[in-house]
């Protein structure tokens, strides 16, 4: 019953079907409007070799597709070989060394066009060189001597 009404409509009203189309591409042309851009970057860290590293990646609108760069290089997914694993956004290395050191950017894609994070530097940590202030020993407060009279 529902094929036959169709088929009436379609021969006797091409307009509405054409209207219907015209409506739905529309739709999809409205998602084009749209820019994506990263709303919380990556940030820089510094760790032991073996350590694990996450850098996360918060991208608007969070429909969109989030690969990673190494070293302006796309990572083609999660790759055991390289000790990285990507989920929704964030990317973990599993135990850091002289392979996975470097630049690394999140970059996001739809339709419209794409967008990469700032570049968040992987670096390892040296024991011989110092760590920086915020990670260092606090100092011990400055002692205070009474004054004679």
């Amino acid at each position: 019953m529902l094929r036959g009404t169709m088929t009436a409509w379609r021969g006797t009203r091409p307009e509405v079907t054409l209207a219907c189309l015209l409506l739905a591409t529309a739709g999809c042309f409205a998602d084009l409007n749209e820019v994506p851009q990263v709303t919380v970057q990556p940030a820089s860290t510094v760790q032991k070799p073996g350590g694990t590293v996450i850098l996360g990646c918060v991208v608007e609108p969070p429909r969109m597709n989030v690969t990673w760069r190494l070293n302006g290089k796309e990572l083609n997914g999660s790759d055991d070989a390289l000790g990285v694993l990507i989920t929704h956004g964030t990317l973990v290395i599993t135990a850091l060394n002289n392979h996975t050191v470097g630049r690394y950017q999140c970059v996001a894609w739809m339709p419209a066009g794409a967008v990469a994070s700032v570049p968040a530097t992987v670096t390892l940590a040296s024991e011989s060189a110092p760590l920086p202030p915020c990670l260092g020993a606090v100092p011990p407060p400055p002692t205070i001597h009474a004054a004679s009279c």
